[in-house]
């Protein structure tokens, strides 16, 4: 007599939000497939992923002349915790510039710099060698405000991600020339519009940027050819609405790599 088969229990919302709460940043296979078909830990995601925003955000402050000295020179006493005291301040000092990087750019230029700095912080994802199914992906881009038109069959990495307008969704998928990375960013309806289509280089990567469902999607490849070609392969099989066929090409000097 063969014995019974015992399987796994399937992965739920509780594992989910488990998972989600120890590390909001890294998550399971499981628990990427999950959150992909389950509208409730979307909220759930987009919820935690606000509040370590804030956290980053409450660090993100202008500091005064001299306030790394002053921290310094008021605690030399303590010996037991210098190291401390620099590399907090340091870390203050560090958040402002980062900020202030981004201060002169046009919505444009932000997008491709932001998207690049996505795509370099998160090189698993290119990594990935699951397929995902169409519908689930067509799930993702409707929840972004856009329609799919044509199966995507070459997905292989779906992530909701933190990024500067809220949450938007990292998807990898694969081109005649390799692979390229789609990245759908919520923005309101003002820094949308004031958006053009940008194709442009920054750290030796290819971005292209387009205005589209609930904000912006930028596709990001090997180089300015690859992403405007995977940007009009995508086209092709998905409906961006109609704020995308309206927009301009933006003739901007481009970001520096």
């Amino acid at each position: 007599m063969s014995r019974p088969e015992h399987h796994a229990p399937a992965f739920n919302c509780i594992d989910f939000r488990r998972e989600k709460l120890a590390d909001p940043r890294r998550l399971s296979e499981a628990a990427e497939e999950h959150l992909i078909a389950c509208a409730a830990c979307q909220t759930f995601s987009r919820r935690i992923n606000a509040a370590e925003r804030t956290l980053q955000q409450a660090v993100a402050v202008d500091v005064p002349d001299g306030l790394a000295d002053r921290i310094l020179a008021g605690n030399r006493s303590r010996v037991a915790q210098p190291f401390k005291l620099w590399a907090l301040a340091a870390s203050v000092v560090l958040s402002v510039g980062i900020g202030l990087q981004y201060a002169y750019r046009t919505p444009g230029q932000q997008n491709v710099e932001l998207a690049v700095e996505h795509v370099m912080h998160e090189p698993e994802a290119l990594m990935s060698t699951r397929l995902i199914e169409p519908q689930r992906v067509a799930q993702v881009l409707e929840s972004f405000g856009a329609e799919m038109k044509l199966p995507l069959t070459a997905v292989r990495y779906v992530k909701l991600c933190p990024v500067p307008g809220g949450t938007g969704w990292h998807i990898v998928f694969d081109t005649g020339h390799g692979p390229a990375t789609l990245l759908l960013m919520p923005q309101s309806r003002e820094r949308t519009a004031a958006t053009r289509i940008i194709t442009a280089s920054y750290r030796n990567m290819g971005v292209h940027v387009e205005p589209g469902g609930q904000g912006v999607f930028a596709v990001v490849a090997a180089d300015e050819t690859r992403a405007r070609a995977a940007a009009e392969m995508l086209h092709q099989h998905v409906s961006w609405g109609p704020g995308a066929a309206l927009a301009d090409e933006e003739h901007v000097q481009r970001p520096r790599s």
